[in-house]
């Protein structure tokens, strides 16, 4: 656990009351003022709620940074998941207990992932999955008992104003992206799109990555154009793919004693625990090729499946 003020430091009311008032100047449009009020007030209760419970804990291991951020997860993800039963059309009665269930469930797991000591990133993404799954139980359990319609439980479940205000954010961004760009790198990025259209989602993934963050979210808002074609022009988009023509590496051939060799080599310079905590969820075929390193009894499989293997241990060590 990190070092910091002592968790009795922590002002949870001024806290909450701030974190209240910062979702006040962020909800959407067209939320209407009364269910404005009723997110802004559910936050700064359950926010509250959390602050209170965080520092009256016996023995608790968080400091007053890390109990500020678990009643943060908590003001954030309400303040999402209300906007999504109002737009949904849940009424205002049946609100609350959704939401509570919604905000136990952030307490609980975010807590808990914090004393751990979890990367924040995998904590991120472990609080959304644990939501979604009891925002979805909220919903059915309303369902069962003939209070919600299955109209009405569906269009909870699809909607996602924590994604609709990402991309609001990486459009704006790709926007001011663009207008800084010069015109021939626009059209390079509009064309190169064009082409990635008829990849398969994991090579667009892999090209993707190899470009920077402004060019990336550039690129992916080409991918997203319908009527890209038509809005370049035909003269420029073909010069463009001859220089793409031209820049392209020569083919390699892919082979299965190089990419036996690099795995290989990975394996001997690793520990056997980290390896086989790799390879543990992998299928028996993957396990068995990866292990006859240690006892040389190779197993023969397709070159760029061996390839796929080698570089899949590369990346993960």
């Amino acid at each position: 656990m990190s070092e910091g003020p002592s968790l009795q430091e922590f002002n949870y009311d001024a806290f909450a009351a701030d974190l209240s008032q910062q979702a006040s100047g962020v909800i959407p449009g067209d939320i209407g003022p009364k269910d404005s009020e009723f997110i802004v007030s559910i936050i700064y209760r359950f926010c509250k709620m959390a602050g209170d419970a965080l520092v009256k804990e016996e023995k608790s291991k968080l400091n007053a940074n890390e109990a500020s951020l678990v009643t943060q997860f908590i003001g954030e993800w309400i303040f999402h998941k209300s906007i999504d039963i109002i737009r949904a059309g849940i009424e205002p009665q049946y609100r609350e207990g959704i939401l509570q269930k919604v905000a136990f469930t952030v307490f609980d797991i975010a807590k808990k992932a914090v004393e751990r000591d979890i990367p924040q990133e995998q904590l991120i993404a472990l609080v959304e999955a644990q939501v979604i799954k009891s925002f979805t139980k909220a919903l059915e359990d309303l369902k069962e008992k003939g209070i919600l319609s299955e109209q009405t439980a569906e269009n909870a479940k699809h909607q996602s104003n924590i994604d609709a205000m990402a991309e609001a954010e990486v459009e704006e961004e790709t926007s001011a992206d663009i207008a800084c760009m010069p015109d021939a790198k626009i059209i390079k990025l509009a064309s190169l799109a064009i082409l990635m259209r008829n990849f398969s989602t994991e090579r667009m993934k892999a090209i993707l990555q190899k470009f920077e963050k402004a060019e990336r979210d550039v690129l992916i808002s080409y991918l997203k154009m319908p009527d890209l074609e038509e809005k370049l022009d035909v003269k420029a988009t073909m010069k463009c793919f001859e220089e793409m023509k031209q820049a392209l590496p020569e083919a390699v051939v892919i082979s299965y004693d190089r990419a036996y060799r690099k795995m290989y080599k990975i394996v001997k310079n690793s520990s056997k625990n980290e390896i086989l905590d790799i390879i543990k969820k992998e299928k028996p075929a993957v396990q068995e090729f990866v292990l006859s390193c240690y006892n040389h009894k190779k197993k023969k499989l397709p070159a760029y499946v061996a390839n796929v293997i080698s570089k899949y241990l590369d990346e993960q060590i």
